[in-house]
């Protein structure tokens, strides 16, 4: 049951890069891996697991989120939900961690370092079918903005999902087997050219910084040399010469549409500014046009969820920073890559993205998979890593006492 369960989490990963509709995704989730966790928390009885700070921090958000729908206004709602359908999605979190904990138990490190060797793979098939399709669109002609073949064709979340790939490519580049090497080379190329024509700003960010780890990855020094060259002189070269500005300044006005947003949003949130006004499934946003969100998860918490839901969100941005900083975290590929996930998904959702407590959906790549990974290698080692502190103090003690001795 647990290679079940194991294998339903990939398949969710799958599903990000290679089915057209999000719903396809939800539908694996209910299917195998809801029944699994069922089936595993059901026979394994012991539940002292989730009396830990790490999984009191992954549902706080969820949490507050699904309790502020109790004082929700449904008449303010553009889409209504019963609020039993946000108790549910409450559970779908609760099951999530649970089936991650109890797989990441069993199967240790090793299936954070397949799930990148997977997440290169499946990045790279997606990113050249997409290419080849946009390319047979006549694409490359007219260049408009590249939507790709999966995350219902939306440019922005599939943009995201390269921007992460190209990362992951860089930890490819670290491996021995050069057919590894090969690939992982050949998804960072596919990747920055996806992420130029999707004119998309923070997974251009993304690319430049992909490009220089993968410089200081390489084994070749004048590798090194060129793709540094690539990052600093070929990117915004491309740029100019297909659009005519560079990568940041190019469609500038999607800075000022964001600020009048937040700025709009901002207004809900001083309404209520402790509590919130409670979550309800949609509340558009009118400007000059109608919004569905504010395209910033935080201050979407803040009017629904108030104070209270933006502490449980810092909550979780200190927690991972606290696992973050230790020197041995960041400089390893795991967690240093589910690190740099996390971050530049948390960008994103400060960017592009609404409040999270959502079925499974390109909320869940860019912040919740990354967060509960990090959280649960956490809770796992951390009785291990507090063994070996109580060892070493034993053993100075011992040390201490036999000095003591030897010089009395």
């Amino acid at each position: 049951m647990i290679t079940f369960t194991g294998v339903s989490l990939l398949l969710m990963l799958i599903g990000f890069h290679l089915l057209p509709n999000v719903g396809r995704i939800q539908t694996i989730f209910y299917l195998t891996l809801l029944p699994a966790t069922l089936l595993l928390l059901g026979w394994r009885r012991d539940w002292r697991f989730l009396r830990s700070w790490q999984f009191a921090c992954f549902i706080s958000v969820p949490v507050v989120l699904a309790v502020s729908t109790l004082w929700a206004d449904n008449s303010t709602a553009t889409v209504e939900r019963d609020v039993s359908f946000y108790f549910k999605v409450l559970a779908y979190f609760f099951l999530f961690y649970c089936a991650l904990y109890l797989v990441m138990e069993q199967r240790g490190e090793e299936m954070l370092h397949r799930w990148l060797r997977w997440l290169i793979a499946l990045g790279t098939v997606s990113c050249a079918a997409s290419l080849v399709v946009y390319g047979l669109d006549g694409g490359f002609s007219k260049l408009y903005r590249i939507g790709g073949i999966s995350m219902q064709n939306n440019i922005d979340k599939t943009a995201m999902l390269y921007g992460f790939h190209v990362i992951f490519c860089c930890y490819g580049l670290s491996l021995d087997s050069r057919r590894w090497r090969a690939l992982s080379w050949l998804g960072l190329g596919l990747g920055c050219a996806y992420i130029v024509v999707s004119q998309t700003k923070i997974p251009i960010v993304m690319a430049a910084f992909a490009i220089c780890l993968a410089a200081v990855v390489s084994r070749s020094v004048v590798l090194r040399v060129l793709v540094l060259l690539g990052a600093v002189a070929v990117l915004p070269a491309a740029y100019l010469l297909l659009y005519g500005d560079l990568p940041l300044l190019h469609r500038s006005n999607a800075y000022s549409i964001r600020l009048e947003l937040w700025a709009k949003s901002l207004e809900g949130f001083l309404q209520s500014p402790w509590i919130g006004s409670g979550l309800v499934h949609k509340q558009f946003i009118e400007l000059h046009t109608v919004l569905p969100h504010p395209h910033n998860y935080l201050l979407d918490v803040a009017r629904f969820a108030g104070l209270l839901g933006v502490a449980a969100c810092v909550w979780q941005g200190v927690a991972i920073a606290w696992i973050g900083l230790r020197k041995d975290q960041l400089l390893s590929w795991v967690p240093g890559m589910y690190l740099i996930w996390f971050g530049f998904g948390v960008i994103a959702m400060l960017i592009y993205a609404q409040q999270p407590l959502v079925k499974p959906s390109y909320i869940w790549i860019f912040y919740w998979i990354p967060l509960a990974v990090l959280l649960v290698r956490d809770q796992l080692t951390a009785p291990r890593t507090e063994t070996a502190r109580s060892q070493e103090a034993r053993l100075s003690q011992t040390s201490n006492h036999a000095t003591l001795e030897s010089h009395g």
